[in-house]
């Protein structure tokens, strides 16, 4: 069987320290901090989503959490034409997972078809991507090579794409890793 996965892990600026080795008393502080962090898994099947409402899906989920820290996003499509999209999302705070799939169908009616369920997440705020420490202070596009390089390291294959947005809030990094697997 053959599978294509479009991963989009959402990084938020929260994630990113200073750069420096991962013994420096505050990265490992704040690794601390990720690891203790309540998880969600929301899986939605038998939903023809693209990417611009599988992004949009996972922002809505991200506004009903209390400090989101981190938000990855996977969108499978198997060579059945069957696609899945799994939002895994770690906050502060959580929301309910009945009332959230309740919210999900009213905000999105393309969903009312949709086997949407919940649980807890089980990968750590980390998940399956490599810690990655970008400072601070680079600019926008210093710091998107700074991950591509970090990324390119730890050996993550695809198509990797980092957008990096400044606001008065902070640092929004979303990196985008699209791949085929085979299975």
């Amino acid at each position: 069987m053959r599978t294509t996965i479009a991963s989009l892990a959402i990084l938020l600026g929260t994630l990113l320290g200073p750069a420096g080795c991962q013994n420096d008393p505050e990265v490992q502080a704040r690794m601390a901090e990720l690891a203790d962090l309540p998880g969600i898994t929301v899986t939605i099947a038998g939903a023809d989503l693209d990417h611009a409402k599988a992004q949009a899906i996972s922002k809505h989920i991200e506004g009903k959490a209390v400090e989101t820290t981190t938000a990855m996003v996977r969108m499978k499509h198997d060579s059945e034409g069957e696609s899945s999209l799994e939002i895994e999302l770690y906050a502060k705070s959580l929301p309910n997972g009945d009332a959230l799939i309740a919210d999900l169908t009213t905000a999105f009616p393309e969903l009312a078809g949709a086997t949407i369920s919940t649980a807890p997440a089980i990968g750590g705020a980390a998940g399956d991507l490599p810690l990655i420490e970008v400072s601070k202070d680079l600019s926008a596009e210093e710091a998107k090579q700074e991950i591509l390089e970090q990324l390119q390291a730890e050996g993550v294959d695809g198509n990797v794409d980092v957008k990096i947005q400044d606001s008065a809030e902070g640092r929004r990094i979303e990196v985008k890793v699209d791949k085929q697997e085979t299975h």
